[in-house]
């Protein structure tokens, strides 16, 4: 468990907090690139770490993000004209580049002198892997690019969805950091896709089953320059164990498993503020492009990609509405009706409130990834308040690594597990 002090210093990530200046030393996903396909289009607006801020596209198709509040008078720039190469106020009129400059200021007597010494806000902005990205700290701690495998990929290869999650970005990361036991979880109560009807068989047959088969779980993990593996060894008590490797990468990205034919996955828990998350989702093959099928199925609200309501980011199953379950059958399980082990997982996170307290939790051997991932969080977020600079933002090359579902002798260890980086590719 932590103290009240360590729950706040892991979970608080607005400006000037300890976490907060930690995660504006990476590199943050925070458009999809279609959000800001058209030179002159309109402007997007959206929260990241506790902070309005505006993206456009100018006329020369420069990307630029800044603070949403315009430095005169506050108003929201994204309510703005998007017009030759800058950004207009749709108040005062004054009008920003790119990086912030402004370029006019109309019915200013001294606009000529007030030019040279207001700006907006800027931040950094690249578009790489199908997102645009922002870089909120200092312009001389400027970070490496994190080359994920994804992201080297032509655009055909992937497939990359975004939604809300409504609660605070730790309990998704350790969600994503622990989705072995809710896979191991799920398979032995459930098993195939139940019904509300045969939930409660399915329940006690699947209990009494592992039960009978004596399979457990044991969970290692190992310190990485990205962060760190998790791997989760099912001991069936055969001469082989299957194991599920999963990588954490600083700040907040993990791995899911792989799923069938070869498909791989990344989930970048991105704090919007306290209280919200946006999850960006991308399934990738390394190989060959995503079918037909394969990308239908996800749009569709299938594999670690939520259904989404209509025009939004918000989960079809959400908080308001109950998440769609169904309460009919006495005895059995409500979250049957869930038939999605990621949904599951979503809705069990948010059931522990916005921002959970981790002073009551009780830890158990199984949980050293979700302890270690905290402590390496906070120890980085007090070293870069007395100096130094987190070593995984300055090693973009450590963030091209792979889950993997290899299978072992039953008295392998996490050190025989393969741990080398992906080869570059051109």
């Amino acid at each position: 468990m932590l103290t009240p002090e360590e729950n706040k210093l892991v979970t608080e990530i607005g400006p000037d907090t300890p976490m907060g200046d930690l995660f504006r030393r990476f590199w943050v996903p925070v458009f999809h690139a279609r959000e800001l396909v058209d030179p002159d289009g309109a402007p997007a607006r959206t929260r990241l770490l506790g902070e309005h801020i505006v993206g456009f596209r100018d006329t020369s198709g420069r990307l630029g993000i800044l603070e949403a509040a315009c430095p005169h008078r506050g108003v929201d720039l994204s309510y703005g004209v998007n017009e030759e190469n800058g950004l207009r106020c749709g108040r005062c009129g004054w009008k920003f580049d790119v990086e912030g400059n402004v370029l006019d200021m109309p019915y200013e007597s001294d606009a000529e002198s007030l030019m040279k010494t207001i700006k907006a806000v800027a931040y950094g902005v690249q578009e790489w892997g199908d997102l645009i990205w922002a870089y909120m700290g200092p312009k001389e701690e400027s970070p490496e690019r994190p080359e994920f495998e994804w992201g080297q990929l032509p655009e055909d290869h992937r497939y990359i969805s975004k939604f809300v999650q409504e609660c605070n970005y730790l309990q998704g990361l350790e969600g994503g950091i622990d989705s072995s036991r809710i896979s191991f979880l799920y398979d032995m109560l459930f098993g195939d896709p139940p019904t509300v009807e045969t939930t409660a068989d399915h329940l006690v047959q699947g209990i009494e089953g592992t039960r009978k088969k004596e399979k457990s779980q044991s969970v290692s993990i190992k310190t990485t320059d990205y962060g760190l593996m998790v791997a989760a060894s099912i001991d069936e008590g055969k001469e082989t164990n299957n194991w599920q490797v999963n990588q954490w990468m600083m700040p907040f990205y993990t791995t899911p498993k792989p799923e069938g034919d070869g498909l791989l996955g990344c989930l970048a828990w991105v704090p919007v503020d306290d209280k919200n998350t946006m999850v960006y989702v991308i399934t990738y093959h390394p190989d060959r492009p995503m079918t037909e099928e394969e990308l239908e199925t996800r749009k569709a609200g299938g594999g670690n990609h939520p259904e989404l309501n209509e025009g939004t980011y918000k989960r079809k199953r959400n908080k308001e509405n109950d998440y769609l379950i169904e309460r009919k059958t006495s005895g059995a399980n409500p979250l049957a009706t869930i038939s999605n082990e990621f949904e599951l997982a979503l809705v069990l996170e948010e059931s522990m409130g916005a921002i959970v307290d981790r002073t009551k939790e009780q830890l158990d051997p199984n949980d050293i990834a979700i302890m270690e991932t905290r402590r390496i969080l906070m120890k980085s977020a007090i070293d870069l308040r007395e100096g130094t600079e987190p070593a995984a933002a300055h090693n973009g090359a450590a963030y091209n690594v792979r889950a993997s579902s290899p299978v072992l002798k039953r008295d392998a260890s996490i050190d025989q597990v393969e741990d080398k980086p992906i080869p570059e590719r051109e």
